[in-house]
């Protein structure tokens, strides 16, 4: 069997059409052998593997696991007061003064979601290899952590792994204070490719454009947005140009062997899902219908790069 990686970005709500992508890619038996997530997609890709470690080593039903993560996204995430509630003005002005600044939102609620949701043990028993990064920003290194890295406390690293920087708390763990893994790697490619992927199929929550968008820049939360936007964008464009870069060259000089045989790099199938524009949903601004809308924009855009339409 192909040995596929499951590569999931950042992109915070719009992780709704990366659940739709999910559900055509696991309904059509593309079946992952890895999954790599970053912030949301940590979320997106730790539901996918607390299913699996839930059946253990029985046969896993992946169609169901990718009817779930819909029923989730729907039932669960139906408004932003389902998930968070914005800090007043007056208390993050008070936190700036004393220098305790927390965050612009309040997660308590998504991060109770995420603890109802997943147990430490269906993530220990997952059968395949998954993947959380997020950023130590003491150390600037990235952390990509497993349920055997850290296998006590490996949901903390989840929830840190969504935490939007500035935006949400930092997640403190033995002392160190981590936050979304988009700050450094939104696509993780390498650690796919590092894992023995033939076959990448990664699902991006930007286009490769942004739209221009027009906002109150006074408003911080917008701006914060905006800005992560901007940066996460870029980030992505440039991960997966260099991917393509190495395979075209691969192509070029080893046409039989298709290795490079100094780097040992080596032509991997990559197929990259991603809006063709800007998701118009917002954190801070979303219903039920919202939800549904960008989920099905996931399926049919997968539909399309997977040549299933």
């Amino acid at each position: 069997m192909k040995q596929i990686a499951l590569v999931l970005s950042g992109g915070s709500i719009k992780g709704a059409f990366q659940a739709g992508a999910i559900k055509t890619i696991l309904d059509n038996d593309y079946i992952p052998s890895s999954i790599h997530g970053i912030s949301i997609g940590s979320l997106n890709g730790a539901f996918l593997a607390n299913k699996a470690g839930q059946d253990g080593n029985s046969k896993l039903l992946w169609k169901k696991y990718a009817q779930d993560l819909q029923d989730f996204w729907f039932e669960k995430v139906t408004s932003f007061s389902a998930i968070g509630k914005e800090r007043s003005k007056f208390s993050i002005f008070w936190d700036v003064i004393r220098g305790k600044y927390k965050s612009l939102i309040k997660t308590e609620k998504l991060q109770r979601l995420i603890r109802e949701l997943f147990d430490e043990e269906s993530l220990k028993a997952c059968p395949i290899p998954f993947y959380a990064g997020t950023v130590n920003i003491s150390t600037g290194e990235l952390v990509s952590a497993t349920s055997k890295s850290h296998p006590n406390n490996f949901i903390d690293y989840i929830i840190a792994s969504t935490a939007i920087p500035v935006v949400m708390p930092i997640s403190n763990i033995s002392g160190q204070p981590l936050l979304d893994g988009g700050l450094r790697d939104v696509t993780p490619l390498k650690n796919a490719i590092d894992s023995g992927a033939e076959q990448i199929i990664c699902v991006l929550c930007q286009p490769s454009k942004l739209d221009d968008v027009r906002f109150n820049t006074g408003n911080l939360l917008l701006l914060m947005n905006r800005l992560m936007e901007i940066i996460v964008n870029e980030t992505v464009n440039n991960d997966v140009a260099r991917a393509e870069r190495i395979n075209d060259q691969i192509s070029a000089r080893f046409p039989t062997t298709k290795v490079d045989p100094q780097t040992g790099h080596r032509i991997i199938d990559i197929k990259v899902i991603r809006p063709k524009h800007s998701l118009d949903i917002e954190l801070t601004d979303f219903d039920e219908n919202d939800i549904k809308r960008i989920f099905a924009k996931g399926q049919k855009r997968a539909k399309v790069v997977l040549d299933l339409a």
